[in-house]
């Protein structure tokens, strides 16, 4: 099974990336803060009670699984044969009984950390009107579908077109600044500076 488990892993850390609010990074990093009200902690835990489950990780894991293992992923192009099929089923079916109880152990630590975020970031109102958007039909299936969709193909393969855009633009940017640096060298007196990434003397400064 050269593919199936490492696309797995791939799913497993996008989840827990696409799971976690919007300012945690920024969060962080923050200063200290007056602590919340325990109304506004309760209500950051009720919401991410209503979003982040142990049960949803794992019906994620089990449907992006079920998902990479029937499209053929093998090591040919050939069409997997049923006994193939069953052998990366079984890998799979192994690998999230391991993954489970270690799961089941972490949730209320990662979700208590969540709602002390979400309470610092959130008003009570704010948080309110979420909780009630959680648990409205529209609020409840977009919390069950979010990871799938975060995880699907026609995503990944559009976010993976993102980093792909900015290595040319990163590169022009190194030589940008590599240029303007050979310039004031060439101004301050330095006649045989050279950009190491053109290797030619640049002359912008006259």
């Amino acid at each position: 099974m050269k593919l199936i488990l490492p696309s797995l892993l791939i799913v497993v850390a996008s989840s827990v990336s696409a799971a976690a609010p919007p300012s945690v990074a920024q969060a962080q990093a923050a200063p200290s803060q007056p602590a919340p009200s325990a109304d506004r902690e309760a209500l950051a835990r009720r919401f991410v009670s209503l979003t982040i489950t142990a049960e949803k990780f794992m019906d994620t894991f089990r449907a992006m699984a079920a998902s990479t293992s029937s499209c053929g992923c093998g090591d040919s192009e050939e069409q997997p044969t049923a006994a193939k099929l069953a052998e990366q089923q079984n890998d799979v079916d192994r690998f999230l009984k391991l993954v489970e109880p270690k799961v089941r152990a972490r949730m209320p630590l990662l979700v208590e950390a969540y709602a002390k975020i979400y309470a610092r970031e959130f008003t009570a109102d704010e948080l309110q009107q979420m909780v009630t958007f959680a648990q409205s039909p529209a609020g409840a299936h977009y919390l069950s579908r979010r990871l799938q969709v975060e995880a699907d193909p026609t995503v990944t393969e559009q976010e993976q077109g993102f980093w792909e855009d900015l290595v040319p633009a990163m590169q022009q940017f190194e030589r940008e600044k590599c240029l303007d640096h050979t310039a004031k060298r060439i101004a301050a007196g330095e006649k045989n500076a050279k950009c190491p990434l053109t290797g030619k003397p640049d002359t912008r400064a006259g």
